[in-house]
């Protein structure tokens, strides 16, 4: 009965015709916000990725910075050290010193008691030889 009414195989064509656009505008649509949505994530993961580059690179210069701190500060512990090693071999020498003239000195004098202002010939050596003066 409705096959031959013209009408109405005109209105349910039209319909049919009308669903099928509107489906594919909706489609279109829905594959549209899927396009941009993919696009946005794909943005999104390429800044990411310049921010970690960016944060690995800063790391690495950091991390450079600090091996080169580490470095000076081990010389310059290293050159104390050694420093230190000199001082102490220094104030070792300089005490042998100061007790072997301190025995020579109390020697000399009393070699030389009996000189007439208690510094005779061997307290005057002593005395040159404590200064570093030629020894006559």
């Amino acid at each position: 009965m409705w096959a031959n009414n013209v009408v109405l195989r005109t209105a349910v064509s039209a319909g049919l015709l009308v669903a099928a656009v509107l489906a594919l505008y909706f489609a279109g649509r829905i594959d549209g916000y899927r396009t941009a949505q993919a696009e946005a994530e794909q943005d999104k993961q390429e800044i990411i990725g310049i921010y970690q580059g960016a944060a690995l690179a800063a790391e690495i210069q950091y991390s450079e910075k600090l091996a080169e701190a580490a470095a000076e500060k081990q010389k310059w512990f290293d050159f104390a050290q050694a420093q230190s090693v000199k001082l102490a071999a220094a104030n070792r020498a300089l005490d042998v010193k100061t007790a072997q003239l301190q025995e020579q000195i109390s020697h000399a004098i009393k070699k030389d008691g009996d000189a007439f202002s208690g510094i005779g010939p061997d307290s005057l050596r002593e005395y040159n030889r404590a200064f570093g003066y030629a020894d006559h």
